[in-house]
C-alpha cells in the first residue's frame, strides 16, 4: 500500500535540495528505517552535487545548465527510490511512514470499524508439533489475535495462542496428528474486530 509519496513533481531545483535535507534529517537515526535504500550518504552526496551545480549554472552556461539538470534528476530519482523503500518497510503503518519526512500520498479515511480477516489458511508445518497460519490484512489493524480450539469449534472453548503484527503466525507445541481449529481477529485503536472464518489443520 502506498502511504507516502516522494512529493517532487512540482518542486524547483532549490526546493528539491530543501526536500532532500528534510528527509535526510528525519531518516538519520530513525529506528523505523534502519537500512535505508538508497543509502542516506549517497543521497546527501547527490544533494551536495546539486547545490554545487546550481551555483555553477547561475551564469547560464550551456554545459553548467546541463550538469544542473542531470544533478536534479539524480536527486529526484534517489528520493523516489527512498520513498518506495519507506512504503515497503512501513507495512501500512501511517505513523511509521510519515516519520520518514515524506508526505502522505493521501489523507487516510478514519477507521471506525475493523473487518474480519479474510482467507485464513491453516497448513501443516514442516516441523513437528507446529501449524502455519496465513490470512489477508485488515485496514486499521495494528495487531492480530490468534485463537485455537482443540475440540468442537461450535462449542469451544477458544483460547488465545498468540498475537502478531504480521499476517502470518506459527502455532507451536501442538499435539501431532490431531486436528485443531483456528480463527483470527484484528486489533486496532478502536478495539478488537470480529473473528475470521474457521480454518483447520493438524501438525506433523
Amino acid at each position: 500500500m502506498k502511504l507516502i509519496k516522494a512529493g517532487l513533481k512540482d518542486l524547483k531545483p532549490a526546493e528539491v535540495v530543501s526536500k532532500s535535507e528534510h528527509v535526510e534529517a528525519k531518516m538519520t537515526g530513525n529506528a523505523n528505517f534502519t537500512t535505508p535504500s538508497p543509502a542516506l550518504a549517497d543521497i546527501a552526496a547527490a544533494r551536495v552535487a546539486l547545490v554545487n551545480a546550481l551555483k555553477d549554472a547561475v551564469g547560464g552556461a550551456h554545459e553548467a545548465v546541463a550538469r544542473k539538470n542531470a544533478a536534479v534528476k539524480n536527486v529526484r530519482n534517489l528520493l523516489t527510490q527512498l520513498s518506495r523503500y519507506v512504503n515497503s518497510v512501513a507495512d501500512n503503518d501511517v505513523d511509521k511512514a510519515v516519520s520518514s519526512g515524506f508526505e502522505l500520498a493521501k489523507t487516510p479515511d478514519p477507521v471506525d470499524k475493523l473487518e474480519a480477516p479474510q482467507e485464513l489458511e491453516a497448513r501443516m508445518s514442516d516441523y513437528e508439533g507446529r501449524i502455519d497460519l496465513r490470512w489477508d490484512g485488515v485496514r486499521g489493524a495494528r495487531m492480530y489475535q490468534v485463537y485455537m480450539c482443540s475440540g468442537d469449534p461450535a462449542t469451544g472453548p477458544w483460547n488465545v495462542v498468540g498475537q502478531c503484527s504480521a499476517t502470518k503466525f506459527q502455532v507451536k507445541d501442538v499435539e501431532p496428528n490431531k486436528f485443531f481449529s483456528f480463527r483470527v481477529s484484528a486489533l486496532g485503536k478502536i478495539g478488537e474486530g470480529p473473528g475470521s472464518d474457521i480454518a483447520q489443520a493438524k501438525a506433523a
